[in-house]
């Protein structure tokens, strides 16, 4: 079985012919999607739409690149949502996120990390993983979370950087998100760093609609891309197969505990 742990389904590109992706997720043994908010304007149709499909779970948060449209009660309505959330029986609510920083972007690091710290703040009292988007930024993302003691771990989205990196955010509760830029043979740093790091720190994710695979044949990335990934994966490995998959299912369920088989 396996999980994509970042996939951005509810973008309009995957709403015309969902329920039929959804049955050939189904059919690649793709059992489980994690669905991270970007902005506070599209919280409502993640939640909707998890609450259709069993197999979809969900996290709430504010992404940098969406900082343009922020308002500060998005903040209020962002932790008592969570808190509703986590009141009811049933709820595919698995994280916060996806937040974090980015040098690449015009917003001043300043709101940014103002919003980040906001948010690690409400995912620490509230007891949840976060899921964090993290560009050129590695080394503030790392004093951040030192500083503010931040407990609750989470996945670092798109991971490739550095073994010793790795390490430092494995240190601090993370998994890593490994995702399509292992299957590009431009990609030999992160492959060298994947083959040598511990098995149970990562999980695999698509990013889809974004993070192409190498030659991919289709306009958008597909959750269906998470076993051309896997294979990625596999090939840098000396595990056998069926160890991958299952201890990467398991990486994924100790970080998102409600994910149901």
């Amino acid at each position: 079985m396996f999980i994509d742990s970042h996939c951005h389904l509810n973008f309009d590109c995957f709403k015309q012919d969902l329920a039929t992706l959804l049955a050939e997720l189904k059919s690649a043994n793709i059992t489980q999607v994690i669905i991270p908010a970007t902005d506070a304007a599209r919280w409502p149709e993640i939640i909707t739409l998890c609450e259709k499909y069993a197999e979809l779970y969900f996290a709430l948060g504010i992404h940098p690149h969406f900082l343009s449209t922020f308002k500060a009660e998005d903040l209020v309505t962002l932790e008592s949502t969570l808190l509703n959330l986590h009141h009811q029986a049933e709820h595919h609510c698995i994280a916060l996120g996806e937040i974090g920083l980015d040098k690449l972007i015009d917003t001043s690091m300043e709101t940014q990390e103002a919003v980040f710290l906001a948010q690690l703040a409400i995912a620490q009292r509230l007891q949840l993983p976060v899921i964090l988007h993290v560009v050129k930024t590695q080394s503030r993302i790392l004093q951040l979370l030192k500083q503010t003691k931040f407990s609750y771990g989470g996945v670092y989205h798109a991971f490739s950087g550095s073994e010793e990196i790795a390490n430092e955010f494995i240190k601090l509760g993370f998994k890593l998100g490994i995702g399509g830029v292992i299957t590009h043979p431009t990609a030999k740093k992160t492959q060298k760093t994947l083959s040598k790091l511990p098995l149970s720190s990562l999980v695999l994710e698509t990013d889809a609609p974004d993070m192409p695979v190498y030659q991919q044949s289709t306009e958008f990335n597909s959750p269906l891309n998470i076993t051309v990934i896997f294979e990625a994966l596999c090939a840098l490995r000396e595990e056998p197969r069926d160890v991958i998959a299952q201890r990467i299912y398991n990486n994924s369920k100790s970080i998102f505990p409600i994910i149901n088989d």
